[in-house]
């Protein structure tokens, strides 16, 4: 897995288990060193899947999951269209993986994107990507 999906996919997966906005979560994971962990973690285990870093954040924050089934499809929506703008934020600025999915995450268009309500899950890529380029 590459490592702007599996970032990417953390945050997302956290975000939509507890309802919290994924900008919150990707700066509450910064700073508890969860990223260095994941990414350290992917580095020594490259065959693991998403489910073994989802358990790994699963102990660690030792979270339950009160989500309903049918909000899950917005997690996986989020999650493919966030990796999208990830990776068009890394290939024009020329950065890693945690860069650019800082990039993303402290720009104001993450905060519309991870609300539900909003709708911006549904959006294409191309359209957040150019929202943040415009911030």
């Amino acid at each position: 897995m590459e490592q702007k999906v599996l970032i990417v996919s953390c945050v997302e997966y956290y975000s939509f288990l507890k309802n919290i906005p994924a900008d919150k979560v990707f700066l509450s994971f910064r700073q508890t060193s969860i990223l260095d962990m994941i990414l350290e973690s992917h580095r020594n285990f490259p065959e693991m899947d998403l489910e073994f870093y989802a358990g790994m954040i699963d102990g660690i924050v030792a979270m339950e999951s009160d989500a309903e089934e049918n909000d899950y499809a917005h997690y996986k929506e989020r999650t493919a269209l966030v990796s999208e703008v990830v990776a068009l934020l890394a290939k024009k600025y020329a950065l890693e993986a945690l860069e650019a999915c800082r990039k993303y995450y402290e720009s104001q268009t993450a905060k519309l994107v991870s609300e539900d309500k909003t709708g911006y899950y549904q959006k294409m890529a191309v359209e957040i990507y150019a929202m943040i380029e415009a911030e």
